[in-house]
C-alpha cells in the first residue's frame, strides 16, 4: 500500500499526457506562488531523462556528482538534503548530473530512481510537495502511486487537439488509481496584443475541450502565451519570481490559491 512521506502535509502531482504543453514552467510557478502565499513549498523533478527544473530556476551542474543516485539500500532513513532556492526546496536529478550529460538508465529502473530518489530527501516540513512528473501515463508514475500517497493531480494541456485528447487519456488513468483530480490548466491557451490589450486565440480550440469543462474537473486557469514568461525560463528567473506584478504572474497565484483550497 502507498505510504505518506513524513512531514509533508500535501503531495501534488503536475501531469500531461503529452510532452511540450509546459508542464515543468507550470510546476515552478506554481511552487513559487504557493511559497508567496506563506506555504512551506517543495518541488520534485521527477524526470529521470530530461530533468529541467534546476535549470529554470538558474542552477547549472556541469560535471555529474558519481555514486549519488543509489537504487537501494537497507537503510530508509531520508540523507539528500534539497536545496533551496527562491524559497522552495527542490530536487532533481539535474541537480547530480552534468547538464550536459545523457541519463540512460535502464527503462526497468526508472520509476525505482524516481521513487527512491523522492523519499530519500530529507524535505523537513513542507505545507506542499508539488511532483513535476514527465508526460504519459508509465513510469515513474506507476511506481510513485504504488508506493507513496497523492493527495491531488493537476493536468496540464494546450487548447490543440491531439494534446487534450491525451490529457483524457492521463486523467482516466488517474481516476482508476483514485487519486483526487483537482482541475486542469490550459497553458499556451492565448495572446494578448502589446499595443491594444486585445485577446487574440493563437490556436482553434477544439471540440474536445468539454473534456475539461465537466463539473467535476474545473479548468483552474488559461496560462497565455507571452515573451516574460519565455524570458523568464531562459534567464533562470520563473515569472513568478522575476516579474511578480505582472498580469501572468497574478493567473498563476489565482491557480495556486484555488489549490490551496481544494487541498485544505
Amino acid at each position: 500500500m502507498p505510504e505518506r512521506i513524513a512531514n509533508i502535509k500535501k503531495i501534488l502531482v503536475i501531469a500531461s499526457g503529452k510532452g511540450g504543453v509546459g508542464k515543468t514552467t507550470i510546476s515552478v510557478n506554481l511552487a513559487l506562488s504557493l511559497a508567496e502565499s506563506g506555504a512551506r513549498a517543495g518541488l520534485f523533478d521527477a524526470d529521470i531523462y530530461g530533468p529541467n527544473v534546476p535549470l529554470m530556476l538558474g542552477i547549472h551542474r556541469k560535471k555529474s556528482a558519481r555514486g549519488l543516485m543509489p537504487v537501494a539500500r537497507a537503510e530508509r532513513a531520508p540523507y539528500i538534503q534539497p536545496l533551496e532556492r527562491y524559497g522552495i526546496q527542490i530536487m532533481s536529478i539535474g541537480l547530480l548530473v552534468g547538464e550536459e550529460d545523457a541519463i540512460l538508465p535502464d527503462s526497468n529502473f526508472a520509476g525505482r530512481i524516481a521513487t527512491q530518489t523522492l523519499c530519500d530527501v530529507d524535505w523537513g516540513e513542507l505545507d506542499y510537495l508539488l511532483l513535476d512528473l514527465p508526460p504519459g501515463s508509465g513510469e515513474p508514475l506507476i511506481s510513485l502511486v504504488q508506493r507513496v500517497t497523492l493527495d491531488g493531480v493537476v493536468i496540464v494541456t494546450t487548447p490543440q487537439d491531439l494534446s487534450l485528447l491525451d490529457a483524457g487519456r492521463s486523467l482516466d488513468m488517474f481516476r482508476r488509481y483514485a487519486i483526487p483530480i483537482l482541475g486542469v490548466i490550459e497553458n499556451m491557451s492565448y495572446a494578448t496584443c502589446p499595443h491594444c490589450g486585445e485577446r487574440i486565440e493563437i490556436f482553434a480550440h477544439s471540440k474536445r475541450r468539454w473534456l475539461i469543462q465537466d463539473e467535476t474537473i474545473p479548468l483552474l486557469g488559461q496560462i497565455p502565451m507571452d515573451i516574460s514568461i519565455s524570458r523568464g525560463i531562459d534567464g533562470g528567473q520563473p515569472l513568478v519570481q522575476a516579474a511578480p506584478s505582472s498580469a501572468e504572474a497574478a493567473v498563476f497565484r489565482n491557480i495556486a490559491a484555488q489549490i490551496a483550497q481544494k487541498m485544505g
